[in-house]
């Protein structure tokens, strides 16, 4: 299966957006023709819905941007682009759900003056007399089940949802968009040497050539941006659980789901690779340290650590999910993912055994980590 978009084509579909996005009055109606790309223009009576949430979109975000610094109405959209390349006949309702998913989460009425507020929440409704009731009713439920309610695990969040998805599986493959979105667009901020080194000659030549020198960039080492390779590691195992979780609930994915999940654990892969090779260049650089890393998490695979979640134990990656992911608040977050940033042999480690998680979900359609559930990160009795 090839994945669905690749790091580049991924950068042009945001110029694509973005030149439509900056144009004066919106040109929706192109914005609307990238999110389907191939597919034929939609009906009347379904192309005057995608355009007023298209609208309403660009009225409710206005200029708000993303934690990385685009354009935060840059989500929904793209996130609907990667469902219309993954399903052969996407339907107006999955469209208006993906376009509309963060509405509960990000366009609150405590963001905006009370005016502001009165005109997009009456904007809103307006949109939603245009559809007819049942249709409605599955909108509103499906917005309701994505939104994750504050202080809630991302784990309850995502055992709550897929409950539901056995019921609505659309629940799923929206879900899949939106993590491979998030996952993408986690480059937004970082171009470096390593988008254009193949990781795993790189693997090879630290393990099997005596004569490698390691890794040594024509360029300095980029400034540290709002998200460093400690958030990035967070983000891939928010992707982990997620995955494990669609695998363990076993599910029935549809083709379009299969194609979503296939893309979401090669983007993983990719960007776990990314950060190891970052970390090569800049932090770990003898290639004895990296190849002493390397085999460290080639035994730790082969001894089933990258099967489950353990206790703390011998191995610095026991307990490590726990340790260093799973927090009370976002204050613990902040301390913890700071603490992690600090130790960078520990961070290429953890890069080299999630590229390794990866791995196994693109290699077996059965792998899940033993231990995720809606109950929580859970060490397993390694003798099961």
């Amino acid at each position: 299966m090839k994945p669905l978009i690749d790091t580049q084509e991924f950068f042009s579909l945001s110029s694509f957006l973005n030149y439509q996005l900056a144009g004066e009055p919106t040109n929706w109606r192109g914005i609307l023709k990238i999110i389907r790309g191939t597919h034929p223009e939609p009906d009347p009576v379904s192309e005057d819905f995608l355009m007023e949430a298209l609208s309403f979109l660009g009225e409710a975000y206005g200029n708000q941007k993303r934690w990385l610094g685009p354009l935060a109405i840059l989500h929904p959209i793209r996130a609907s682009a990667l469902l219309a390349r993954a399903d052969e006949n996407p339907s107006t309702l999955n469209l208006l759900t993906v376009l509309l998913h963060d509405k509960e989460e990000d366009l609150t009425q405590d963001r905006y003056n009370p005016e502001t507020w009165r005109k997009l929440d009456a904007r809103y409704h307006q949109l939603l007399d245009k559809i007819d009731s049942k249709a409605n009713w599955f909108l509103n439920e499906r917005i309701a089940y994505l939104a994750k309610p504050k202080g809630q695990k991302y784990y309850e969040y995502l055992g709550r949802l897929l409950r539901q998805a056995r019921v609505t599986p659309e629940l799923a493959v929206i879900k899949l968009a939106d993590r491979l979105d998030n996952t993408l667009d986690l480059r937004i901020d970082l171009q470096d040497f390593s988008e254009r080194t193949p990781a795993f000659q790189v693997i090879f030549d630290i393990l099997f050539v005596n004569s490698y020198q390691g890794l040594h960039p024509n360029e300095p080492r980029p400034a540290v941006g709002k998200i460093n390779s400690a958030m990035r590691l967070f983000q891939l195992y928010k992707n982990v659980v997620f995955l494990s979780m669609l695998r363990s609930e076993k599910l029935p994915l549809s083709k379009t789901a299969q194609k979503l999940f296939y893309s979401l654990a090669v983007a993983s892969v990719r960007e776990s690779q990314l950060i190891m090779l970052h970390i090569f260049a800049y932090h770990v650089k003898s290639p004895a340290e990296q190849r002493a890393l390397l085999l460290e998490a080639m035994e730790y695979s082969q001894n089933g650590g990258c099967d489950m979640i353990r206790e703390d134990g011998p191995s610095i990656l026991d307990g490590f999910f726990r340790r260093h992911f799973v927090y009370d608040n976002k204050e613990m977050k902040k301390k913890g993912l700071d603490d992690l940033y600090q130790n960078k042999r520990l961070m290429a480690l953890a890069a080299v055994t999630l590229l390794i998680v990866f791995a196994n979900f693109l290699n077996s359609e059965e792998f899940t980590v033993k231990g995720i559930s809606a109950a929580g990160i859970i060490p397993q009795d390694r003798t099961v």
